[in-house]
């Protein structure tokens, strides 16, 4: 009896170690409306936040890297794990005050990302929003006791093109 359930118990805490190192390594993708382009996001092993875009199969972007260097020793650029990632659509269309076009089709999926850096309790989230015809993407930081206020020193935003563009 006592064997059994020490065995069950290192089957319980090897799938959770498994799930937990699936969920930080997990790479979030979101297509374009028509399915073409197709953005993915990832960590790699060190925590560095990545993105890559393919368009039909074909990469137009390679993994490149995202990150924030602040003026202080704890920057936003490695060590993040992903708390979550969620996907929505969005489809509207406005009216220009001016211009050829008398209405404008606003027409997306987005993907958001909520990152935290477990060593200092900081939060770093991305938006990507992917149309039919490119892809745009923010950082996105949320109010946090440990980051109140902060000066960048650089952005280490990565555009690793597939090919000469």
């Amino acid at each position: 009896m006592i064997y059994t359930i020490n065995r069950f118990l290192i089957l319980a805490i090897c799938v959770m170690v498994a799930f937990s190192a699936t969920s930080q390594t997990a790479r979030h993708s979101v297509a374009s409306p028509d399915g073409n382009l197709i953005l993915s996001f990832s960590l790699t092993e060190e925590g560095v936040p990545t993105y890559k875009i393919d368009y039909k199969g074909i990469p137009v972007v390679k993994p490149s890297r995202l990150g924030m260097e602040l003026n202080e020793e704890n920057s936003l650029m490695d060590k993040f794990r992903i708390n979550n990632a969620t996907t929505s659509t969005f489809d509207d269309t406005w009216q220009p005050v001016w211009g050829d076009e008398k209405n404008i089709r606003n027409h997306y999926n987005e993907l958001f990302v909520e990152l935290e850096k477990p060593s200092n309790g900081r939060f770093m989230n991305f938006r990507f929003r992917v149309y039919d015809d490119g892809v745009g993407f923010r950082y996105e930081f949320p109010q946090q006791k440990y980051l109140p206020y902060f000066t960048v020193k650089a952005e280490h935003t990565e555009f690793a093109m597939a090919g000469d563009h």
